[in-house]
Protein backbone atom coordinates (compact mmCIF):
# COMPACT_ATOMS: atom_id res chain seq x y z
CA UNK A 1 0.00 0.00 0.00
CA UNK A 2 2.80 2.44 0.91
CA UNK A 3 4.54 1.76 -2.39
CA UNK A 4 1.30 2.39 -4.29
CA UNK A 5 0.74 5.65 -2.49
CA UNK A 6 4.33 6.73 -3.19
CA UNK A 7 3.87 5.96 -6.88
CA UNK A 8 0.93 8.39 -7.04
CA UNK A 9 2.99 11.26 -5.72
CA UNK A 10 4.12 13.89 -8.21
CA UNK A 11 7.84 14.41 -8.76
CA UNK A 12 8.48 18.05 -7.89
CA UNK A 13 11.79 19.75 -8.59
CA UNK A 14 12.55 22.85 -6.49
CA UNK A 15 15.10 24.95 -8.38
CA UNK A 16 16.96 27.10 -5.86
CA UNK A 17 17.18 26.21 -2.16
CA UNK A 18 17.45 29.63 -0.54
CA UNK A 19 14.84 31.11 1.79
CA UNK A 20 11.95 31.01 -0.66
CA UNK A 21 12.98 27.59 -1.95
CA UNK A 22 12.81 26.18 1.58
CA UNK A 23 9.28 27.53 1.96
CA UNK A 24 8.26 25.72 -1.22
CA UNK A 25 9.95 22.51 -0.08
CA UNK A 26 7.98 22.61 3.18
CA UNK A 27 4.78 23.44 1.29
CA UNK A 28 5.00 20.55 -1.16
CA UNK A 29 6.06 18.05 1.48
CA UNK A 30 3.15 19.15 3.67
CA UNK A 31 0.67 18.17 0.95
CA UNK A 32 1.70 14.53 1.23
CA UNK A 33 1.35 14.41 -2.56
CA UNK A 34 4.88 15.20 -3.71
CA UNK A 35 8.28 13.57 -4.00
CA UNK A 36 10.65 16.53 -3.79
CA UNK A 37 14.10 16.94 -5.32
CA UNK A 38 16.19 20.10 -5.41
CA UNK A 39 18.56 21.97 -7.69
CA UNK A 40 21.09 24.14 -5.87
CA UNK A 41 24.48 25.16 -7.30
CA UNK A 42 25.97 26.05 -3.91
CA UNK A 43 27.39 22.77 -2.60
CA UNK A 44 27.21 23.64 1.10
CA UNK A 45 23.62 24.85 0.87
CA UNK A 46 22.66 21.85 -1.25
CA UNK A 47 24.04 19.45 1.36
CA UNK A 48 22.41 21.34 4.24
CA UNK A 49 18.97 21.33 2.62
CA UNK A 50 19.29 17.65 1.68
CA UNK A 51 20.00 16.88 5.35
CA UNK A 52 17.20 19.07 6.66
CA UNK A 53 14.40 17.83 4.42
CA UNK A 54 13.23 14.51 3.07
CA UNK A 55 14.33 15.20 -0.50
CA UNK A 56 14.81 12.37 -2.93
CA UNK A 57 17.72 13.86 -4.87
CA UNK A 58 19.89 16.98 -4.86
CA UNK A 59 21.43 18.29 -8.07
CA UNK A 60 23.92 21.04 -8.87
CA UNK A 61 22.14 22.21 -12.03
CA UNK A 62 18.90 21.91 -13.95
CA UNK A 63 20.75 19.97 -16.65
CA UNK A 64 21.95 17.46 -14.06
CA UNK A 65 18.40 17.03 -12.76
CA UNK A 66 17.02 16.01 -16.15
CA UNK A 67 13.96 18.20 -16.37
CA UNK A 68 11.90 15.68 -18.32
CA UNK A 69 12.11 13.19 -15.42
CA UNK A 70 9.91 15.42 -13.24
CA UNK A 71 6.23 16.37 -13.20
CA UNK A 72 6.61 19.96 -12.00
CA UNK A 73 9.37 22.51 -11.49
CA UNK A 74 9.26 25.36 -8.99
CA UNK A 75 11.73 28.04 -10.09
CA UNK A 76 13.10 29.83 -7.01
CA UNK A 77 16.37 31.05 -8.52
CA UNK A 78 17.10 34.81 -8.65
CA UNK A 79 14.87 36.67 -11.10
CA UNK A 80 17.58 37.34 -13.68
CA UNK A 81 17.74 33.56 -14.27
CA UNK A 82 14.00 33.05 -14.75
CA UNK A 83 13.82 33.55 -18.53
CA UNK A 84 16.34 30.81 -19.48
CA UNK A 85 14.85 28.46 -16.89
CA UNK A 86 11.33 28.99 -18.24
CA UNK A 87 12.62 28.23 -21.72
CA UNK A 88 14.35 25.09 -20.45
CA UNK A 89 11.10 23.89 -18.86
CA UNK A 90 9.21 24.60 -22.08
CA UNK A 91 11.78 22.65 -24.12
CA UNK A 92 11.42 19.70 -21.73
CA UNK A 93 7.60 19.89 -21.69
CA UNK A 94 7.80 20.43 -17.92
CA UNK A 95 5.00 22.36 -16.14
CA UNK A 96 6.33 24.98 -13.75
CA UNK A 97 5.65 27.65 -11.16
CA UNK A 98 8.11 30.55 -11.33
CA UNK A 99 8.68 32.89 -8.42
CA UNK A 100 8.08 36.62 -8.75
CA UNK A 101 9.13 38.89 -10.33
CA UNK A 102 8.93 37.24 -13.73
CA UNK A 103 12.27 38.78 -14.75
CA UNK A 104 14.29 41.96 -14.24
CA UNK A 105 13.85 43.35 -17.75
CA UNK A 106 11.51 42.54 -20.63
CA UNK A 107 14.43 41.26 -22.72
CA UNK A 108 13.59 37.74 -23.85
CA UNK A 109 10.36 37.57 -21.85
CA UNK A 110 7.97 37.53 -24.82
CA UNK A 111 10.01 34.87 -26.62
CA UNK A 112 10.00 32.74 -23.45
CA UNK A 113 6.24 33.12 -23.05
CA UNK A 114 5.75 32.16 -26.70
CA UNK A 115 7.88 29.05 -26.17
CA UNK A 116 5.83 28.07 -23.12
CA UNK A 117 2.57 28.60 -25.01
CA UNK A 118 3.85 26.57 -27.97
CA UNK A 119 4.84 23.74 -25.63
CA UNK A 120 1.38 23.79 -24.05
CA UNK A 121 2.70 23.34 -20.52
CA UNK A 122 1.00 24.55 -17.36
CA UNK A 123 2.79 27.66 -16.07
CA UNK A 124 1.97 29.97 -13.17
CA UNK A 125 3.73 32.67 -11.12
CA UNK A 126 4.18 32.61 -7.34
CA UNK A 127 2.13 35.56 -6.18
CA UNK A 128 1.17 33.65 -3.08
CA UNK A 129 -1.40 36.11 -1.78
CA UNK A 130 -3.72 35.01 -4.59
CA UNK A 131 -4.66 31.96 -2.53
CA UNK A 132 -4.88 33.74 0.84
CA UNK A 133 -8.45 33.37 2.21
CA UNK A 134 -8.78 37.09 2.95
CA UNK A 135 -7.75 38.03 -0.61
CA UNK A 136 -10.15 35.49 -2.07
CA UNK A 137 -12.94 37.01 0.05
CA UNK A 138 -11.96 40.53 -1.06
CA UNK A 139 -12.08 39.52 -4.73
CA UNK A 140 -15.41 37.76 -4.33
CA UNK A 141 -17.02 40.74 -2.61
CA UNK A 142 -15.76 43.19 -5.21
CA UNK A 143 -16.90 40.88 -8.02
CA UNK A 144 -20.34 40.64 -6.38
CA UNK A 145 -20.66 44.43 -6.48
CA UNK A 146 -20.67 44.92 -2.73
CA UNK A 147 -19.03 48.36 -3.03
CA UNK A 148 -20.35 49.16 -6.50
CA UNK A 149 -17.78 50.07 -9.14
CA UNK A 150 -14.23 50.37 -7.83
CA UNK A 151 -12.81 53.79 -8.63
CA UNK A 152 -9.86 54.26 -6.28
CA UNK A 153 -7.41 52.26 -4.17
CA UNK A 154 -4.87 53.21 -1.50
CA UNK A 155 -2.19 50.67 -0.57
CA UNK A 156 0.61 50.75 2.00
CA UNK A 157 2.97 47.78 2.27
CA UNK A 158 5.78 48.78 4.62
CA UNK A 159 7.89 47.05 7.23
CA UNK A 160 11.33 46.90 8.83
CA UNK A 161 12.73 44.52 6.22
CA UNK A 162 16.11 43.90 7.92
CA UNK A 163 14.26 42.48 10.90
CA UNK A 164 13.01 39.64 8.69
CA UNK A 165 16.07 39.40 6.46
CA UNK A 166 19.10 40.56 8.47
CA UNK A 167 21.27 39.21 5.64
CA UNK A 168 19.62 41.46 3.05
CA UNK A 169 22.97 42.99 2.03
CA UNK A 170 24.20 39.58 0.85
CA UNK A 171 21.02 38.55 -0.97
CA UNK A 172 19.38 39.29 -4.31
CA UNK A 173 17.44 42.09 -2.58
CA UNK A 174 20.41 44.46 -2.61
CA UNK A 175 21.20 43.87 -6.29
CA UNK A 176 19.01 45.56 -8.93
CA UNK A 177 20.34 43.22 -11.62
CA UNK A 178 18.90 40.28 -9.64
CA UNK A 179 15.42 41.74 -9.15
CA UNK A 180 15.71 43.26 -5.68
CA UNK A 181 14.33 46.47 -4.27
CA UNK A 182 11.06 48.05 -3.22
CA UNK A 183 9.61 48.15 -6.76
CA UNK A 184 10.62 44.95 -8.55
CA UNK A 185 10.47 42.77 -5.45
CA UNK A 186 8.20 44.18 -2.73
CA UNK A 187 5.74 46.21 -4.83
CA UNK A 188 5.09 43.38 -7.24
CA UNK A 189 2.72 41.72 -4.75
CA UNK A 190 0.66 44.92 -4.57
CA UNK A 191 0.79 45.32 -8.34
CA UNK A 192 -0.56 41.78 -8.69
CA UNK A 193 -3.45 42.56 -6.35
CA UNK A 194 -4.29 45.71 -8.30
CA UNK A 195 -4.11 43.97 -11.67
CA UNK A 196 -6.37 41.16 -10.42
CA UNK A 197 -8.95 43.56 -8.99
CA UNK A 198 -8.74 46.68 -11.17
CA UNK A 199 -7.62 45.40 -14.55
CA UNK A 200 -4.99 46.65 -16.95
CA UNK A 201 -2.81 49.58 -15.85
CA UNK A 202 -2.24 52.15 -18.58
CA UNK A 203 -0.26 55.01 -17.02
CA UNK A 204 2.15 55.20 -14.09
CA UNK A 205 4.04 57.91 -12.25
CA UNK A 206 6.48 57.12 -9.49
CA UNK A 207 9.45 58.15 -7.40
CA UNK A 208 11.83 56.02 -5.39
CA UNK A 209 15.10 56.14 -3.47
CA UNK A 210 17.25 54.34 -0.92
CA UNK A 211 16.49 56.43 2.15
CA UNK A 212 17.77 54.26 5.00
CA UNK A 213 19.04 50.72 4.31
CA UNK A 214 22.82 50.76 4.16
CA UNK A 215 24.77 48.35 2.02
CA UNK A 216 22.07 47.98 -0.64
CA UNK A 217 22.18 49.18 -4.25
CA UNK A 218 18.39 49.08 -4.57
CA UNK A 219 15.67 51.45 -3.42
CA UNK A 220 14.01 50.89 -0.05
CA UNK A 221 11.14 53.33 -0.67
CA UNK A 222 8.71 54.02 -3.49
CA UNK A 223 5.60 56.10 -4.13
CA UNK A 224 3.63 54.98 -7.17
CA UNK A 225 0.46 56.36 -8.79
CA UNK A 226 -1.38 54.23 -11.36
CA UNK A 227 -4.21 54.86 -13.81
CA UNK A 228 -6.16 51.88 -15.17
CA UNK A 229 -7.90 51.22 -18.46
CA UNK A 230 -11.26 51.62 -16.67
CA UNK A 231 -10.31 55.13 -15.56
CA UNK A 232 -9.86 54.03 -11.93
CA UNK A 233 -6.75 55.10 -10.02
CA UNK A 234 -4.49 53.71 -7.29
CA UNK A 235 -1.79 54.99 -4.98
CA UNK A 236 0.87 52.66 -3.55
CA UNK A 237 3.34 53.51 -0.79
CA UNK A 238 6.17 51.22 0.30
CA UNK A 239 9.10 51.69 2.64
CA UNK A 240 11.24 48.93 4.05
CA UNK A 241 12.59 50.55 7.20
CA UNK A 242 9.62 51.62 9.34
CA UNK A 243 9.14 49.82 12.65
CA UNK A 244 5.41 49.14 12.32
CA UNK A 245 4.54 46.38 9.87
CA UNK A 246 1.85 47.85 7.62
CA UNK A 247 -0.11 45.92 5.01
CA UNK A 248 -3.26 47.82 4.11
CA UNK A 249 -5.27 48.02 0.91
CA UNK A 250 -8.47 50.05 0.76
CA UNK A 251 -10.72 49.83 -2.28
CA UNK A 252 -13.19 52.67 -2.71
CA UNK A 253 -16.27 52.08 -4.81
CA UNK A 254 -19.37 54.00 -5.76
CA UNK A 255 -21.38 52.18 -3.03
CA UNK A 256 -18.89 51.62 -0.22
CA UNK A 257 -15.37 50.74 0.91
CA UNK A 258 -13.52 47.47 1.52
CA UNK A 259 -10.30 47.55 3.53
CA UNK A 260 -7.78 44.76 3.96
CA UNK A 261 -5.45 45.27 6.94
CA UNK A 262 -3.09 42.30 6.99
CA UNK A 263 -5.69 39.48 7.16
CA UNK A 264 -8.62 41.54 8.46
CA UNK A 265 -11.23 42.43 5.84
CA UNK A 266 -13.64 45.27 6.72
CA UNK A 267 -16.60 46.88 4.95
CA UNK A 268 -18.56 50.10 5.30
CA UNK A 269 -21.09 52.00 3.22
CA UNK A 270 -21.71 54.99 5.52
CA UNK A 271 -19.84 57.94 7.05
CA UNK A 272 -20.10 56.88 10.69
CA UNK A 273 -16.35 56.42 10.94
CA UNK A 274 -16.82 52.77 11.90
CA UNK A 275 -16.60 49.59 9.87
CA UNK A 276 -19.99 47.90 9.73
CA UNK A 277 -18.46 44.48 9.05
CA UNK A 278 -15.04 43.09 9.93
CA UNK A 279 -13.44 39.64 9.93
CA UNK A 280 -9.91 38.54 10.78
CA UNK A 281 -9.07 35.57 8.56
CA UNK A 282 -5.99 34.76 10.67
CA UNK A 283 -7.66 34.95 14.08
CA UNK A 284 -5.92 32.64 16.51
CA UNK A 285 -3.10 31.84 14.09
CA UNK A 286 0.62 32.60 14.40
CA UNK A 287 1.44 34.97 11.49
CA UNK A 288 4.57 33.20 10.23
CA UNK A 289 2.89 29.80 10.49
CA UNK A 290 -0.10 31.15 8.58
CA UNK A 291 2.25 32.51 5.92
CA UNK A 292 3.92 29.12 5.54
CA UNK A 293 0.49 27.48 5.32
CA UNK A 294 -0.17 29.55 2.19
CA UNK A 295 2.73 27.79 0.50
CA UNK A 296 0.94 24.50 1.14
CA UNK A 297 -2.24 25.96 -0.36
CA UNK A 298 -0.27 27.13 -3.37
CA UNK A 299 1.36 23.73 -3.74
CA UNK A 300 -2.04 22.04 -3.64
CA UNK A 301 -3.31 24.45 -6.30
CA UNK A 302 -0.46 23.50 -8.64
CA UNK A 303 -0.82 19.78 -7.96
CA UNK A 304 -4.56 20.03 -8.54
CA UNK A 305 -3.90 21.86 -11.81
CA UNK A 306 -1.65 19.02 -12.95
CA UNK A 307 -4.71 16.81 -12.48
CA UNK A 308 -6.81 19.12 -14.65
CA UNK A 309 -8.40 21.44 -12.08
CA UNK A 310 -8.68 25.19 -12.77
CA UNK A 311 -5.72 27.10 -11.33
CA UNK A 312 -6.30 30.40 -9.50
CA UNK A 313 -2.65 31.49 -9.50
CA UNK A 314 -1.25 34.36 -11.56
CA UNK A 315 -0.60 33.64 -15.23
CA UNK A 316 2.57 34.46 -17.14
CA UNK A 317 0.73 37.19 -19.05
CA UNK A 318 -0.40 38.82 -15.80
CA UNK A 319 3.15 38.64 -14.44
CA UNK A 320 4.51 40.17 -17.64
CA UNK A 321 2.10 43.09 -17.23
CA UNK A 322 3.22 43.34 -13.59
CA UNK A 323 6.85 43.56 -14.69
CA UNK A 324 6.04 46.15 -17.37
CA UNK A 325 4.29 48.25 -14.71
CA UNK A 326 7.31 48.04 -12.37
CA UNK A 327 9.76 48.98 -15.11
CA UNK A 328 7.53 51.85 -16.21
CA UNK A 329 7.40 53.13 -12.61
CA UNK A 330 11.19 53.13 -12.52
CA UNK A 331 11.42 54.90 -15.85
CA UNK A 332 8.90 57.48 -14.71
CA UNK A 333 11.15 58.70 -11.91
CA UNK A 334 14.32 58.49 -14.02
CA UNK A 335 12.73 60.70 -16.68
CA UNK A 336 10.52 62.78 -14.36
CA UNK A 337 7.34 62.06 -16.33
CA UNK A 338 4.32 59.77 -16.49
CA UNK A 339 4.86 56.63 -18.56
CA UNK A 340 2.38 54.72 -20.67
CA UNK A 341 2.47 51.10 -19.55
CA UNK A 342 0.69 49.96 -22.72
CA UNK A 343 3.73 50.84 -24.84
CA UNK A 344 6.26 47.97 -24.61
CA UNK A 345 9.10 50.28 -25.66
CA UNK A 346 8.37 52.51 -22.66
CA UNK A 347 8.37 49.66 -20.17
CA UNK A 348 11.39 47.87 -21.60
CA UNK A 349 13.96 50.57 -20.85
Amino acid sequence: MAAAQSAKKRRVLIVGAGGIGRRHIRGYLATGRARVSIVEPDAARRAAVAREFSVESAFASLDDAGASRHDLAVICAPAHLHVPMMRACAAAGLPFLVEKPLAVTLDGVDAALEAVAAAGVLARVGYIRRIAPEVIALREQIAAGKIGTVKLAYLNASQEFPRYRPDYRETYYSRPEMGGGAILDAASHSFDLLIALMGRPTTVGGMYDRLVLEGSRTEDTCLVNIRFESGAMANLTINQFQKRNAATAEFIGTEGNLRLDHATLSFTNDDSGHWSESRDYMEGMVPMEAHQARFTLQARAMLDALDGAPCPLATLDEARLNLALALAAKRSWAERRFVDVADPSEAAA
